[in-house]
């Protein structure tokens, strides 16, 4: 009997003190452009960053991710007249109130947002255009779908949530988050679940994948029925699908434009997987900035 104790807590041990290791050791992303604020909440805070004057716009960004991957859309912002807010979800940066058993939903990463612009001072600061990257999208049309009157339109880039990942891409999304493997490693699994095959890879994007915040990221997609936040409430919707895109492919904007017709415009972005960001970046600014000024 004690051997068998003792077995299962040599086997334990390490295993528990691995996942307290990744947990705990999210890599510091690139820092991010723009003023630092921190809104309390009443038992959490949320930390944005605000670049730029004029209309509003909240970008939101992807699984594990911090708001610093919107670094060069925030400059094309702000150089073309807008004034950008790029939030800390949960568990990344300075924004707290995520932990590994703590039950959240999508409605709680959207009431930060919705909080964020409630508290935004000058002109424009009660609405918001709202941009999502990836896991962003569906906390912008979450926000969009819960609070409606604070949000303007609604930019989705890389927007899933429909079509199922294949195995192989959810597979190597998971090992990106094991920060212990060797960067040549990570950055294959990274290639095959984010980049085209003739993209270049910034070393920002090797690094800067947070698991802690992931986690009950993850969850809260579990916990959040897709009719709750689909559809996006009834802002006007532009969505950017990237042509390599595996683990959004355009079988999600087939559906969407099927489904909201003319609430929806999709263009799609060539060589450009499911990062896009880094990929073509130009290309996401030429067809957002367009579609705000129109707003």
């Amino acid at each position: 009997m004690n051997k068998k104790r003792n077995f299962v807590v040599m086997l334990f041990v390490p295993i528990a003190i691995l996942a307290l290791y990744v947990w705990n050791s999210g890599e510091e992303a690139r820092p991010a452009i723009g003023e630092s604020r921190v809104l309390a909440l009443a038992d959490h805070q949320v930390q944005y960053y605000v670049h730029g004057k004029g209309d509003t716009v909240m970008l939101l960004a992807s699984l594990g991710r911090s708001a610093s991957d919107f670094n060069e859309l925030a400059d094309s912002l702000a150089g073309a007249g807008f004034r950008t807010v790029a939030v800390e979800l949960r568990g990344i940066g300075g924004s707290t109130g995520s932990g590994l058993f703590k039950k959240l939903t999508q409605h709680d990463y959207a009431a930060d947002a919705a909080e964020v612009i409630r508290s935004l001072d000058g002109p424009g600061g009660g609405k918001a255009h709202v941009v999502g990257h990836a896991y962003g999208n569906r906390i912008a049309r979450t926000l969009a779908a819960d609070h409606p009157e604070l949000v303007k339109s609604v930019t989705l880039i890389a927007a899933g949530g429909y079509a199922p990942i294949p195995k192989d891409i959810r597979k190597a999304m998971y090992l990106i988050f094991f920060n212990f493997l060797p960067d040549s490693t990570r950055e294959r699994y990274i290639r095959k679940a984010f980049f085209a095959p003739k993209s270049a890879i910034p070393k920002y994007w090797v690094r800067g994948w947070y698991f802690r915040a992931s986690w009950p990221q993850s969850r809260a997609t579990l916990a959040t029925p897709r009719e709750e936040w689909w559809g996006g409430g009834t802002a006007p919707i532009l969505l950017l699908q990237g042509e390599n895109d595996v683990i959004a492919p355009a079988e999600n904007a087939v559906i969407m434009k099927k489904e909201f017709g003319k609430r929806v415009t999709v263009i799609s972005i060539p060589r450009a997987g499911h990062a896009m960001l880094p990929e073509q970046g130009g290309l996401i600014a030429g067809a957002i900035v367009p579609f705000l000024k129109k707003r």
